[in-house]
């Protein structure tokens, strides 16, 4: 280990919480680009940090943290190195996505967890990735976005759009670390998580949960590429967009 993102279906299970519980706080960075492309915008670091239910609220300080690179399947960009500033060698050296999942799985453990996110995009990425390599994403989703609670219940946060910096300022916590650093931004992720703890008496995951959604990545029956359905009418035909016009267009031809 190196140092240092909600199904419905699943709602009634959590909500009735099996302790022990762990929370599992949760950051990705990306291999991002500045233009558009055809290739995935794969993960390339994990960070995560473990809270265990009996931590929470009494020692929410003891927990443990996971941070490991991730070798993407296409070329690592220079963008995406300027942005995370994770060395060419370090992912050169890292362990493909499949392995670093099957790492990330075990350190997990077998006690009931739930995943807590800074928005769902680190959910959607992990769903995304496991699709491209062909493994099973259920394991996802036991996941709370964070960010829309507070958006959503907080009236302190307003209507701006919240980042996590920003809302680590709202709420008068000191910064730690480096920004885009996956372990560094879950740390401080489960800083505003654990703060949010302390006045909430009773199932928290039942409380949090509130402001979470449920969006998954589907795989295109036509072209392969996966993507996130915007319409009931693309989700019924499990395309994505540009093949669904393509194919709307041919038969109007």
């Amino acid at each position: 280990m190196q140092r240092g993102e909600v199904c419905y279906n699943h709602i009634a299970n959590l909500t009735k919480v099996i302790i022990p519980m762990n929370y599992i706080v949760l950051d990705t960075e990306l291999n991002g680009r500045a233009w558009k492309s055809t290739d995935p915008m794969e993960i390339i670091s994990i960070g995560a940090v473990k809270i265990k239910e009996e931590h929470i609220r009494n020692k929410p300080d003891t927990c443990e943290m996971f941070y490991e690179y991730v070798k993407p399947l296409y070329t690592y960009t220079d963008y995406a190195r300027k942005f995370t500033q994770i060395p060419r060698q370090a992912i050169a050296k890292a362990e493909s996505f499949g392995r670093v999942i099957e790492t990330f799985k075990r350190w997990i453990g077998e006690e009931e967890y739930v995943f807590i996110g800074w928005s769902e995009s680190d959910k959607l990425a992990l769903i995304r990735d496991c699709k491209m390599h062909k493994l099973e994403e259920e394991w996802v989703d036991r996941y709370i976005d964070l960010q829309a609670y507070i958006k959503r219940y907080r009236p302190e946060a307003g209507h701006q759009q919240l980042s996590l910096r920003n809302a680590v300022e709202l709420f008068g916590l000191p910064w730690i670390g480096e920004e885009h650093d996956a372990l560094d931004d879950a740390i401080n992720t489960a800083k505003i998580f654990t703060l949010l703890c302390k006045d909430k008496p009773g199932n928290l995951v039942q409380e949090f949960m509130r402001g979470s959604t449920c969006k998954v990545y589907r795989k295109c029956q036509k072209c392969g590429v996966f993507y996130y359905p915007k319409s009931n009418r693309i989700r019924r035909a499990k395309m994505c967009g540009k093949c669904f016009r393509e194919t709307q267009k041919a038969r109007t031809e």
